[in-house]
């Protein structure tokens, strides 16, 4: 029988982040999506994340996954209980009871897990720091309402608390975000152990949505881990490596060794942040090295001059929020008055939302409230570049995502890796949104 066709929500509403097409969607890289599907989920259980909305009845979605190809592709998906009349509904939704008894035959744990998880235990105790662990025990809450029962929670001298998950089945993202968020809460590192990993075949999606919140680690009890373990007596893992093409040869790592960030998820080397900035400033290099050689008034990388003149105050605001004054621009001896010159002249003036967006999103969010401030509302131009569709915008979104691309920024601020120079620090979020709001009305 054939299957019916299903429509899909074509755009959707992300607060803190704006409007998200569902081709948009489709061409961002897996970590992109995949942190954006994991901020809403949590925000779903009523963690901090992000609400996300269908632009045709405003009701709650998330991302969903779909194969395609081979391929997980991202789509947004209503909730179950949605509006059946919105021109964008799909269906009823399976729930994850339903599928979890499929799953177990009724039950809510397979035999073999509970050996691998007795298997765990018994590793973990062989350290001389263990002071107890349970397996499958409640563990009442400090911070949540509610306490979990983790597969193996155990407690070491001088090392504290750790919870460890063993993901033999496919888990829905819905369960993972509500054992991260609640560990997280806790205080508690907790440690998402896989059941093998074929690197030659696709990874499930629910093994990626774990191996994406350990930073692009997958973490795995094989016979070559277990061997370490009892050699070196401590948990010893196997750990693979995302990279672009897949993953890397596998190495054997220390829980004690691992970084512990803010999520309390732990991981060996930070696979997602690291590359991406690594490439973003290798974005920005052959502009910062025209810019060294510029003369201010000839063309800049074939831009034309209001343009060029655009780039180089961009830049020269970034260098400076990075602790490193420099004007590209002009000979004027700072940024404050490159800027107000060129406002004043009007050549800048049809990019101060622009220039306002960069200012706010670094460490010279002070200057809004001085006299650049005041020259940027003063002197904007009636008719501003569309920040949806003009090149300018589109360049500097490229060059410069972590203030002014607002997908990124978000991501970078979820991985605590926002660069120091893209964070305001003299201005209040509120004080800022109201210049902001208050320069694009003038």
């Amino acid at each position: 029988m054939a299957r019916k066709p299903q429509r899909i929500i074509e755009a959707a509403l992300i607060e803190g982040i704006g409007p998200i097409m569902a081709r948009d969607l489709l061409a961002m890289p897996e970590d992109r999506w995949g942190l954006l599907r994991d901020r809403i989920t949590d925000r779903r259980h009523g963690k901090d994340g992000l609400v996300a909305r269908c632009m045709a009845c405003e009701g709650e979605v998330y991302i969903r996954t779909a194969r395609l190809g081979g391929t997980s592709r991202p789509l947004f998906a209503h909730y179950s209980g949605s509006d059946p009349d919105c021109p964008w509904h799909h269906g009823r939704n399976a729930m994850p009871d339903d599928v979890r008894a499929a799953q177990y035959q009724g039950r809510q744990e397979s035999t073999f897990h509970r050996l691998m998880c007795e298997q765990i235990a018994e590793l973990v105790a062989l350290d001389e720091r263990h002071i107890r662990h349970t397996i499958a025990e409640y563990l009442p809450p400090t911070e949540n309402a509610h306490g979990r029962y983790p597969d193996i929670y155990v407690e070491w001298e001088g090392y504290g608390a750790f919870a460890i998950e063993f993901q033999l089945s496919g888990t829905f993202q819905t369960e993972i975000s509500a054992r991260c968020k609640h560990y997280e809460y806790e205080g508690i590192p907790l440690l998402w152990i896989l059941f093998g990993m074929d690197t030659s075949a696709d990874v499930q999606q629910s093994f990626r949505d774990v191996i994406r919140r350990h930073r692009g680690n997958a973490f795995v009890l094989d016979p070559s881990a277990v061997a370490a373990s009892k050699e070196q007596k401590t948990l010893v893992l196997t750990c693979y490596l995302r990279n672009d093409e897949g993953f890397d040869a596998p190495k054997l790592v220390r829980f004690d060794e691992l970084t512990i960030p803010r999520s309390k998820l732990p991981f060996h080397e930070d696979r997602i942040a690291t590359p991406l900035l690594a490439e973003i400033e290798g974005r920005r290099r052959p502009w910062f090295e025209a810019l060294a050689d510029w003369d201010h008034f000839g063309s800049l990388c074939d831009l034309e001059r209001p343009q060029s003149l655009l780039v180089a105050a961009a830049f020269s605001i970034v260098a400076t929020a990075n602790g490193k004054e420099r004007n590209y621009a002009s000979g004027h001896p700072n940024i404050r008055a490159m800027l107000n010159t060129y406002l004043h002249s009007g050549t800048l003036s049809p990019y101060t939302n622009l220039l306002t967006k960069l200012i706010a999103n670094t460490s010279m969010a002070d200057l809004l409230a001085t006299k650049v401030g005041d020259h940027l509302r003063r002197h904007s131009a009636d008719h501003q570049k569309d920040e949806q569709s003009s090149a300018e915008w589109r360049l500097l979104r490229h060059l410069l995502p972590e203030a002014l691309d607002p997908v990124i920024r978000d991501e970078l601020k979820y991985l605590d890796a926002l660069p120091g120079w893209a964070i305001a620090k003299d201005a209040s979020p509120v004080q800022l949104s109201r210049q902001h709001a208050e320069s694009q009305l003038i």
